[in-house]
């Protein structure tokens, strides 16, 4: 981000920026109970689990929500560790409707009661959401969401210019360029006016708060979750 991001963030959004530290050796602690032995797992991505882990706050009176989750075992983590109830939602990995602790479809069409919901998380996956589908999330969101409840995104990526990529992906040690897997090799990249534009002025139920990690390069240098987002529910 450009030196100058989070005062011209406050004076765009009307909105705080606050900024936080990871206490590391909470951060390993953590690793000792969440344990995820799927390919592609390190830090960087452990880290967003802990994000969620300690910010939303879990107990067992919580329904939670693990938005484009794939095939990760964190919702039942969280389930284990809170005795509380979860979900896990994708649009292409699980099977259509909900089948036990699994939502297939839409993430804005989710077939839960008004306000059933208490907290939600997305785990670098909003950039991925296609066309209108960010805002339409977001709308879903607010129908979903009790008084009170949490939205969490981690990364939050905004930069200085919008952009769109349609091959994401990454480049390997001899140069091949290899695609993110289905539903995710579009990439969005707010800038200021379309983050206002697309999401704050679709989630007016919803008051923000905007966290940047000060110290994730101490963490691991490749650690990319330098600025996350909760979303609450207004009552």
């Amino acid at each position: 981000m450009p030196d100058d991001f989070d005062a011209r963030f406050v004076q765009l959004t009307g909105r705080p920026m606050i900024p936080v530290r990871i206490d590391a050796q909470d951060f390993a602690q953590f690793k000792t109970l969440y344990r995820d032995t799927r390919n592609m797992i390190d830090n960087g991505k452990l880290l967003e689990y802990y994000i969620s882990y300690r910010w939303l706050e879990f107990d067992s009176r919580d329904t939670y929500i693990d938005i484009a989750a794939q095939d990760c075992p964190f919702a039942f983590f969280i389930r284990d560790q809170f005795n509380c109830r979860v979900f896990r939602q994708d649009l292409y990995y699980l099977q259509k409707g909900i089948s036990g602790e699994d939502i297939g479809g839409d993430a804005s069409k989710i077939p839960l009661p008004r306000n059933s919901v208490s907290k939600i998380s997305l785990h670098n996956s909003l950039e991925h959401f296609e066309d209108n589908s960010d805002i339409k999330f977001f709308r879903e969101a607010q129908r979903l969401l009790r008084p009170g409840g949490k939205l969490l995104v981690v990364p939050l990526f905004i930069g200085d210019e919008y952009s769109i990529e349609t091959d994401a992906g990454w480049v390997d040690e001899q140069g091949v360029k290899h695609l993110w897997c289905k539903g995710a090799r579009f990439a969005r990249i707010y800038d200021l006016p379309q983050f206002k534009s697309r999401i704050l002025k679709n989630s007016k139920k919803l008051k923000l708060q905007v966290y940047h990690l000060q110290n994730a390069y101490e963490i691991d240098p490749k650690i990319y979750a330098e600025y996350f987002a909760v979303f609450e529910k207004l009552k």
